[in-house]
Formats: structure tokens, C-alpha cells, sequence
């Protein structure tokens, strides 16, 4: 009879099972969201939201980079193109300068060779061409004097 206990003891007590009926993926899905957690997925995807904004956010900011660069460059070149024209005029009024001043020499030694010889009578005919030349390289560097003021660097 304490056999028979025994036996009815065992079967009145509920059988443990070694498994759970509910998988442990649902478990962790159940723990993350009473926790106040997200999923692997939607923690996934929002990461690949936020990133795709940030690469949104990156090529912003580097087609403003090269705007500003480009515009650079444009400011560049314009400023060089300027200063090569600058030079360039510059250079052409000191030779018109310099052959005014060889001229204006060269006039003053026939001028004094006519004094001294008493011929100061033949001046226009003798010196007619010199004062034409004269009168160009005047005009030609007042020319070039409008110009360089034009040129802003």
C-alpha cells in the first residue's frame, strides 16, 4: 500500500517539461518590448535611415565646398587674367616713356647743334618729323595711362 502512495503522489504532481512552449526569439521580442527596447530589425533600419541622412547631409556639404571652390577659381583667374593685362600695359607705357625721353634727347642735342651754328630758322622743317613722332608717343601713352586706370585688381 505505500507502493501505491508512493505512485498516486508522483502522479498527482505536474510533469516539468525541459522545454518551453514559447521560443526564446519571442521571449527576447517580449523583454525588449516591455522594456521600452526595439528590435534588432527596427533598431537596423533606423540606423540605416539616420545614416542615409547623414550621407544626404555629407554630399550637401561637399557640393557647397566645390561651389565655393569653383568660385574661387573663377576669382582666381579673373584676378590673373587681370594682373597678366596690368603688366602687360604697364610695360608698354615704360617703353612709350622711354622712347619719349630718347626722342625729347635726341630733339634737345639737334636743337643745340642748330643754336650754336646759327641755324635756328630751319627748327620746324628740320625737326617736323620729331615732333609728329613726339605728339604720337604722347597720345599712345595717354592711351595706355586710361587703360591701367580701367584695370582693378
Amino acid at each position: 500500500m505505500a507502493s501505491k502512495q508512493l505512485d498516486n503522489s508522483s502522479a498527482s504532481r505536474p510533469k516539468k517539461s525541459s522545454r518551453s512552449s514559447v521560443s526564446e526569439k519571442e521571449t527576447l521580442d517580449a523583454t525588449n518590448l516591455n522594456a521600452g527596447k526595439m528590435s534588432l530589425s527596427d533598431y537596423a533600419q533606423l540606423t540605416k535611415e539616420e545614416l542615409i541622412k547623414l550621407g544626404d547631409k555629407i554630399n550637401e556639404a561637399t557640393d557647397k565646398g566645390m561651389n565655393l571652390a569653383h568660385e574661387i577659381a573663377e576669382d582666381v583667374h579673373k584676378f590673373t587674367k587681370n594682373a597678366t593685362e596690368l603688366t602687360r600695359l604697364k610695360i608698354d607705357l615704360h617703353n612709350l616713356k622711354e622712347e619719349r625721353d630718347n626722342l625729347f634727347a635726341l630733339m634737345g642735342e639737334q636743337l643745340r647743334n642748330l643754336y650754336r651754328t646759327d641755324k635756328l630758322s630751319r627748327i620746324k622743317s628740320r625737326m617736323k618729323a620729331d615732333f609728329i613722332r613726339l605728339d604720337e608717343l604722347e597720345a599712345l601713352i595717354k592711351e595706355k595711362e586710361k587703360l591701367i586706370s580701367r584695370i582693378s585688381l
